[in-house]
C-alpha cells in the first residue's frame, strides 16, 4: 500500500490539463509509465478478491440489472419482438484489446442467459487516474439525462465503482461525466472552436453511486474532435457538499479518467446522422498518441455494450467497472476551463479552452 501512495503522490506532480491537441507527448509517455506501474499494483490487489462469494454476488446483481434495463429500453422503444443484434465485428485497428470486439450481443439471440450476456465487469481494467483535459467545468447538475434535446445514438452508460483493494462496491461517490456532441461540439466553455459556450451544459452531469457502487447516465454517443479519438471524460470524487440547487461543491478527487469504444462501434455511428456532418477530420488510433498509450495487453479501458436491435438509432447500453484506489487524493491538481454559477458560467483565467477570459478582479458570482 505505502508503493501505491508513492506512485500516487508521484502522478500528482504531473499536469493535468493534457490528452488534447498541443500536448506534450513526452509528459504523456512519463505519465503513462507511472499509470503502468500503478495499474500492476491494483491487478494484484483486485487477484486477491475478485472471485470472493461477495464479489461473485454482486457481478450477479449487475448483470440482472443490466439486462432488465435492456428490457426496459426496449419495451420503451418498442423492440420487444427484435432480437438485440448479434453482429460479430472483427476489430484490427489497435493492439491486444482493440482487437477483442466489446460487443457483448456477438453470436447471442434472446434466448441467451442474461449472466453470459451482462456478466463481464472488465473489473481489472482500471481506468487511469491520469489527465482531466481543458474541457472540465465545475457547478454541474446531479442528474442522469444529460442529453439536453441534442441529436444522436441514444447511449445509457452504466459505470461500477469498487475498491480496488477489497473489490466491494463503493457507494456515495460522486462521478461527474462528460463529452462532446455528434458533432464534436462541447458544451460548457467558450467559442473559439465552436463550443457550446459558457451557458450550455448539454451532455454533462453528475451521479452518486448507490449501494452497489452503480451509476447511469442517459446520454448520446459521443461524436469526435480534433486530433483525438472517441472518449468520454470521468471524474471521481467523495466528501462534496451537496447544494440547494442540484450540484455539488468541494469534495476530494479519487479519480480522473477516460472511457473508450470499439473502433468498429465508432465507425458504425460515424456513419449515421449527424455524426456523418461532422467537419473535423477523424483520427485514427495510430494517429492518437494518447490512445496508443492507453490500451495494453493488461489494460482494457473500452466499455462493454450491447445494441438494442439491428438499427443504431435505437440505441446501446453500455457498462464498465472501475476499481477506485480509496487512498489516492488528486484534489490538488483538479484544474477547470469554467465554473457554472447560478447567474451563468465563468471562465478559469488563462484556459485554453474557456473563452472569452475571466476577470481576476471581478466579484464571484453567487452560487
Amino acid at each position: 500500500m505505502v508503493a501505491i501512495k508513492s506512485l500516487a503522490a508521484a502522478m500528482a506532480l504531473l499536469p493535468l490539463a493534457l490528452a488534447h491537441p498541443g500536448e506534450n507527448k513526452e509528459a504523456i509517455k512519463r505519465e503513462m509509465g507511472l499509470r503502468n506501474v500503478a495499474h500492476a499494483h491494483a491487478s494484484r490487489a483486485l487477484s486477491k478478491c475478485q472471485d470472493s462469494a461477495s464479489s461473485l454476488e454482486m457481478k450477479k446483481r449487475s448483470a440482472a440489472r443490466r439486462a432488465e434495463k435492456v428490457k426496459s429500453l426496449r419495451a420503451k422503444r418498442g423492440l420487444t419482438s427484435e432480437p438485440l443484434s448479434h453482429q460479430k465485428r472483427d476489430l484490427t485497428e489497435l493492439g491486444y484489446y482493440a482487437g477483442i470486439s466489446h460487443n457483448s450481443t456477438a453470436g447471442y439471440t434472446l434466448d441467451t442467459p442474461e449472466t453470459t450476456i451482462f456478466g463481464s465487469n472488465n473489473t481489472c481494467a482500471l481506468v487511469p487516474e491520469t489527465t482531466i483535459g481543458p474541457y472540465y467545468v465545475t457547478g454541474e447538475y446531479i442528474r442522469s439525462d444529460i442529453t439536453e434535446g441534442q441529436a444522436g445514438v441514444p447511449l445509457h452508460l452504466e459505470m461500477q465503482f469498487v475498491d480496488m483493494n477489497t473489490c466491494a462496491p463503493v457507494p456515495q461517490l460522486l462521478a461527474d461525466v462528460w463529452h462532446c456532441n455528434a458533432t464534436g461540439v462541447y458544451s460548457g466553455i467558450g467559442t473559439d472552436e465552436g463550443e457550446g459556450g459558457l451557458n450550455s451544459t448539454f451532455l454533462r452531469g453528475v451521479q452518486t453511486s448507490d449501494a452497489d457502487g452503480t451509476v447511469a447516465f442517459d446520454t448520446l454517443f459521443p461524436g469526435h474532435y480534433n486530433a483525438r479519438v472517441t472518449h468520454f471524460h470521468l471524474v471521481v470524487q467523495t466528501n462534496g457538499t451537496y447544494q440547494a440547487n442540484n450540484t455539488y461543491t468541494g469534495g476530494d478527487t479519487l479519480h480522473v479518467g477516460q472511457l473508450y469504444f470499439d473502433d468498429s462501434l465508432v465507425k458504425a455511428v460515424e456513419a449515421t446522422y449527424p455524426y456523418y456532418t461532422n467537419t473535423i477530420a477523424y483520427t485514427t488510433w495510430e494517429d492518437d498518441g494518447w490512445m496508443l498509450e492507453e490500451a495494453t495487453a493488461q489494460y482494457d479501458p473500452f466499455v462493454e455494450y450491447v445494441q438494442l436491435s439491428e438499427d443504431l438509432a435505437d440505441g446501446l447500453l453500455g457498462w464498465i467497472t472501475v476499481a477506485v484506489n480509496l487512498s489516492s487524493n488528486h484534489t490538488a491538481n483538479l484544474t477547470a476551463a469554467a465554473h457554472l454559477y447560478k447567474d451563468g458560467g465563468v471562465a478559469v483565467n488563462g484556459s485554453s479552452k474557456g473563452l472569452p477570459p475571466s476577470n481576476p478582479n471581478a466579484p464571484m458570482p453567487s452560487m
